[in-house]
């Protein structure tokens, strides 16, 4: 896990509740990379929608446009893209965290990696942070992996 997740996750995973996340603790070089979701259900229909309530700086530059106040199922696309939705679902539906790597291939460019922590903290929110980096060789083909994460893991 890259270490700018690794201490997100540490600070997300030791928080009882939405209400205790404090961005003042989280520290000036984490917040560019973190994110925050709303969860939102509707009772007619199964499942849940994730709309972004903040973003940091870091994430809309990667994504090169604002995103804050969107649906993340509308701006998730690609090969993997169903897999990294139903992985942020899951997080919101069962309150599992997760960490989450996806090699993606971005137009006139190398493999890139995309990874991520989502922690479930209530009521209803989905926290967590993502980075981005250049691929290895090793992982020219597109692929997602995701793992339960603990603290320390």
């Amino acid at each position: 896990m890259h270490s700018l997740l690794r201490q997100i996750a540490d600070y997300l995973l030791a928080q009882k509740n939405a209400a205790a996340v404090k961005p003042s603790a989280i520290g000036a070089d984490l917040l560019p990379h973190l994110f925050v979701l709303d969860v939102e259900r509707d009772p007619a229909k199964p499942g849940v929608k994730l709309r972004i309530r903040l973003i940091g700086t870091a994430i809309d530059q990667i994504f090169r446009r604002p995103l804050k106040g969107r649906f993340l199922e509308e701006f998730i696309h690609g090969p993997r893209a169903d897999q990294v939705i139903e992985a942020f679902h899951h997080c919101a539906e069962t309150h599992e965290p997760l960490w989450l790597r996806q090699v993606v291939h971005l137009k006139d460019g190398p493999p890139r990696f995309v990874e991520g922590v989502v922690v479930y903290l209530g009521p209803d929110r989905v926290y967590g942070g993502l980075v981005v980096g250049d691929g290895s060789l090793q992982s020219a083909h597109a692929s997602f992996e995701r793992e339960v994460i603990s603290r320390g893991s």
